[in-house]
């Protein structure tokens, strides 16, 4: 074997190194403990901070929030692990990183919700901090750029880089996170037709927002319109803004509640816009009005038991009821013990059970304690920040939400894996997409920036739900009951979902090309064991690829948070790995 090649041998690649392929080489090191096993790492990141990944970039603008407060960001530590030689240093989780757990915080207090450039410097110290030693004992190499194709060969598996070596190793785990997908109809007829028309600028991805504010189409006189009216846009419409030298004004410490003071640098308008125009709701404001919505253990295990008797008779279950049946006598009980503190109601609990079903089954449900899905978009948006802050009735919405993102991390943990249909997988998965709209949403004060900037003319509202848009020679027209805009800049801020049959980076796309793995489901990602796997097309084996990043998105439930990248699942990948490790394929490089 030629010496290039010896050198370009590794025993584990690790594509991709945001927090899931951090969270993957902590876990493959802690596994070889009691072992005396050591195989020799190499890591694949295309940014230069291998930790923090795109997401959490330590150079992103101020303007870029994080939308989990620094009480809740439950990332777990790394435990010290002794090796054969060496040992694998501790590192504390972020709360013990950044001082919050020594301050004495009272329950009344206004969470704190970090930059995302904040948590990119945890992340990218943490990963220093054991890549130092791993480093040292040659047992990792660090490789900054971009992975386009991977081989399965009979000992493994070859890693090419665009522009660079290649490399084998005996398999790979792929840790990669947000991939660009197929553009859709109608932002492929923009982008087709938008190069014809002069001053006019599309976006089709939020991040970085540096090029949208550095566009040389931005100027004072643009109309700017933002597609999505989600997290994204708020950073993006932030950026606009503040990014652009204005300032917001706390004008009451309570409520949070604003004003926008323009720099005069901000585009004439921003223009919002989505299909149904629905707002997110805010996380509440602190961890008084939070605990509202926490189960109890009793509640908690009701849950669970639940769960584990339905998924018993999972051959059975055919929709989504098993989901609901388990947490709405939870919701119920907690909406009745906030007593005054929600809209009136004399309901028994089984009949704020039977709605909590309705409306969990059926999104256009309506009801009176219920937030309408007819009110202005302005006005839900106010009404959701008074409940948060706790001047408002609580609706029973706002209460589901809350109740179930509490109760997720209990959910992923017994649904992933869970042996149900591919339908009803991606049933669940669509459930749970449409109630991030509470569980996963901002925190007060990105909503208060909102409503500081439509109050002060600088965000437009008459388009946000589904406007008639047209192409022309002066770039966007947009028309609505009534009102007419043209937009010079187009944003596109809709994320996109990790559907791996509409990804078109070359890396996920090819394994499907040549029909080595398929889909859970046509809108979700690939099917993989427990100990992330790839399974093989017919389910008739694996193949030495691990997926351990959005694009398992099915087999298993709730892959986003950023603390499921330090749970449990990079441990059964690691410990599989291990096992196989110095077995045929997996000899020692």
């Amino acid at each position: 074997m030629k010496q290039e090649d010896m050198e370009n041998r590794y025993d584990i690649g690790i594509i991709g190194c945001g927090p899931r392929g951090l969270a993957s080489l902590e876990a493959l090191y802690a596994a070889c403990k009691g072992t005396k096993k050591k195989p020799r790492a190499i890591i694949f990141e295309s940014t230069e901070y291998p930790g923090a990944g795109p997401v959490y970039n330590l150079k992103q603008p101020k303007t870029n929030w994080l939308n989990v407060s620094e009480r809740g960001l439950a990332i777990l530590p790394r435990i010290e692990v002794e090796l054969s030689g060496f040992t694998v240093p501790s590192f504390p989780d972020f709360q013990n990183w950044s001082g919050y757990a020594e301050k004495e915080i009272p329950s009344t207090m206004v969470d704190a919700f970090p930059l995302r450039a904040e948590l990119g410097k945890y992340l990218t110290e943490r990963f220093d901090s054991i890549a130092e030693i791993l480093l040292k004992e040659n047992l990792l190499t660090i490789v900054q750029g971009e992975v386009d194709h991977i081989a399965l060969e009979d000992n493994g598996v070859r890693i090419e880089v665009i522009g660079g070596e290649a490399y084998r190793t005996g398999e790979v785990a792929l840790c990669i996170g947000h991939q660009p997908v197929k553009l859709d109809k109608q932002l492929t007829g923009w982008k087709n037709r938008v190069g014809e028309i002069d001053g006019s600028v599309l976006f089709t991805q939020p991040y970085p927002v540096s090029r949208i504010v550095e566009s040389t189409g931005l100027v004072k006189g643009s109309n700017v319109a933002i597609r999505g009216f989600g997290l994204a846009m708020i950073d993006v419409a932030r950026a606009l803004t503040e990014g652009n030298g204005g300032r917001f004004e706390i004008l009451n410490e309570n409520t949070r509640e604003m004003k926008y003071v323009p720099s005069g640098r901000e585009p004439r308008s921003i223009v919002p816009f989505s299909l149904n125009g629905l707002p997110m709701s805010p996380k509440p404001l602190n961890r008084k009005i939070d605990e509202l919505y926490v189960s109890d253990t009793k509640q908690l295990e009701a849950y669970e038991l639940a769960l584990k008797k339905s998924l018993e008779k999972a051959d059975k279950l055919v929709s989504t009821n098993f989901l609901i049946n388990a947490i709405a006598p939870i919701i119920a009980e907690i909406f009745i013990a906030i007593g005054d503190g929600t809209r009136p109601h004399d309901l028994s609990k089984s009949e704020l059970v039977e709605i909590i079903h309705s409306w969990l089954v059926d999104a256009e449900y309506e009801h009176k304690l219920i937030v309408s899905k007819k009110l202005p978009a302005s006005k839900s948006l106010k009404l959701f920040v008074q409940m948060a802050t706790g001047l408002a009735p609580v609706s029973l919405d706002y209460c589901i939400g809350h109740v179930w993102r509490h109760i997720q991390p209990t959910m992923y943990r017994l649904l992933s894996f869970a042996p149900i249909s591919d339908e009803l997988v991606g049933d669940i998965v669509l459930l749970d997409e449409r109630l991030k709209r509470y569980s996963y949403g901002p925190p007060v004060d990105s909503l208060q920036q909102l409503l500081a900037l439509i109050e002060s003319g600088n965000i437009n509202m008459n388009f946000i739900a589904d406007p008639q848009i047209e192409m022309n020679e002066n770039g966007w027209h947009f028309n609505l009951n009534g009102n007419t805009v043209d937009i010079d800049i187009m944003v596109n801020s809709v994320l996109d979902a990790p559907q791996i049959l509409n990804v078109v980076s070359p890396l996920p796309s090819r394994l499907l090309q040549k029909s080595l793995v398929e889909p859970i489901h046509d809108k979700l990602g690939v099917r993989t064991r427990k100990d992330a796997l790839m399974e093989t097309v017919g389910d008739t084996g694996t193949i030495p690829v691990a997926m351990m990043g959005r694009l398992a998105k099915g087999t298993l439930i709730g892959v986003d948070a950023i603390a499921e990248c330090f749970g449990e699942r990079p441990t059964f990948w690691a410990k599989g790995f291990i096992q196989r490790f110095g077995q045929v394929g997996h000899k020692p490089a």
